[in-house]
């Protein structure tokens, strides 16, 4: 079992992984969440066989050094595991590293599609790369930088024809961009299938816009509201603020 700060922050983890279930982030046993060791060991990431909704607690993450060998934990690592290693090795700015087949997400990375300003929701994104080394299991190192090279500085990249990896300096960061990026793409597909024109918007006012998005507090707020969600789930659905 892990120290005390590793357990609460694999707490947090567990969290994230159940909220990314509840957000669309979900897709049988499929998508993957880690974080980096704070010891510098490697990472610690989900385990293999269990859906993100299925994470609990500490017991449903490995240990796992940059070359995918176990030091602590039960259970198999996911094949996937060097999308994590290679982005961390390559961005020692981020600790997390998402990777997630969202059902929207995923039809855009598919696509040539871009993100059109129809709502805040696209500019919550400056750009957004896409991979396209690969449309199959990124299991092996080599794979797996390409993609990280791809990923660049960027908080977020498509898997051509596969899904997304996202990442951040913290699981809340790396959490809420997640699912900015599936709100925004169902946006755009939606908006696709009506057949709407979006309005024109300046290079400018869309940087201005991404600046006022995406905050501190925006995350903040923003992951408080998807915990509280979380326990309405499972939990008395509150009730209303007025009577």
């Amino acid at each position: 079992m892990p120290d005390d700060p590793i357990n609460a922050e694999l707490q947090k983890l567990a969290v994230a992984c159940r909220i990314l279930e509840m957000e669309g982030h979900g897709d049988l046993v499929l998508g993957h969440l880690s974080w980096r060791d704070p010891q510098n060991r490697g990472m610690w990431m989900k385990r293999n066989e269990i859906g993100l909704g299925e994470v609990m607690g500490p017991d449903d993450f490995v240990l796992l050094d940059f070359n995918g060998s176990k030091l602590q934990g039960d259970g198999r690592s996911h094949s996937e595991w060097p999308i994590h290693s290679e982005i961390m090795i390559a961005r020692p700015d981020v600790h997390i590293v998402i990777h997630t087949h969202p059902i929207h997400a995923s039809i855009m990375s598919g696509s040539k599609a871009v993100l059109h300003p129809y709502t805040v929701d696209a500019d919550k994104f400056c750009e957004i790369p896409r991979f396209d080394g690969s449309a199959a299991l990124i299991n092996d190192k080599e794979t797996a930088r390409s993609l990280a090279q791809s990923l660049g500085s960027h908080d977020v990249v498509f898997l051509a024809n596969h899904g997304v990896t996202f990442c951040g300096p913290t699981v809340e960061y790396a959490t809420c961009i997640g699912i900015f990026l599936e709100r925004a793409c169902r946006i755009e597909i939606l908006a696709t299938r009506a057949g709407v024109e979006c309005l024109p918007l300046s290079d400018e006012a869309r940087a201005f816009r991404h600046r006022q998005v995406v905050s501190d507090a925006h995350i903040r707020q923003c992951w408080a509201y998807f915990v509280r969600k979380l326990e309405w789930t499972t939990g008395p659905k509150p009730g209303p603020l007025f009577r």
